[in-house]
């Protein structure tokens, strides 16, 4: 009787550990359902961003001997305008480096009217335009036109003039967080 006794009892034991397994499992089941349930929304919360660009009007130039120290108009500005499809454009600070395509030439090179009440020339050798740019503006002329000064051009250079080239390169930094040019440009110098 002993034997079928223990037989019951294990039988017992053996179907509410099933029991209690099949109801673990069957919660399981549902918590995993509901971990992994989700649903989708439209997130109307777009990026800004500052598309700029250099903006220059350069009139093609009468020719003048290179002796006569010829001037020519040319105003290099840059603009903040809205690019690709969603054109969300935002405020930013910009700042522009001259070049030239030869150095030697270059050194004889004289900017006419540089604004240099909104424009600040930085020790980095870019020009930092002081206000802020808000979509669609444009900043003043950095110059109006410029003047190869003949007597500082060495004489081996002087029929390399035609094909000289005066080069800009601009960047801009968006200016939200910051209270002006300075601090912007700043912080961007210590993240790079």
């Amino acid at each position: 009787m002993l034997d079928v006794m223990k037989y019951k009892k294990s039988t017992k034991s053996i179907w509410i550990l099933c029991a209690a397994a099949a109801a673990v499992l069957m919660g399981a089941g549902g918590t995993g359902a509901y971990l992994t349930s989700f649903d989708t929304a439209a997130n109307p919360v777009s990026v800004g961003q500052n598309t700029t660009e250099i903006e220059e009007e350069f009139p093609d130039p009468t020719p003048v001997p290179v002796e006569e120290n010829p001037e020519y108009p040319k105003e290099v500005r840059v603009s903040n305008k809205a690019a690709g499809k969603n054109e969300f454009q935002s405020d930013c600070y910009v700042r522009m480096a001259v070049g030239f395509s030869h150095s030697d030439i270059g050194d004889a090179v004289v900017l006419k009217d540089l604004d240099t009440e909104n424009w600040v020339y930085g020790e980095d050798g870019f020009y930092y335009f002081r206000n802020l740019l808000k979509p669609g503006e444009t900043t003043t002329p950095l110059f109006t036109g410029f003047m190869i000064d003949s007597a500082g051009v060495d004489r081996d250079y002087l029929e390399l003039i035609p094909e000289f080239e005066i080069q800009i390169y601009e960047e801009s930094v968006q200016a939200e967080g910051f209270t002006d040019y300075a601090e912007a440009w700043d912080s961007y110098r210590h993240s790079s």
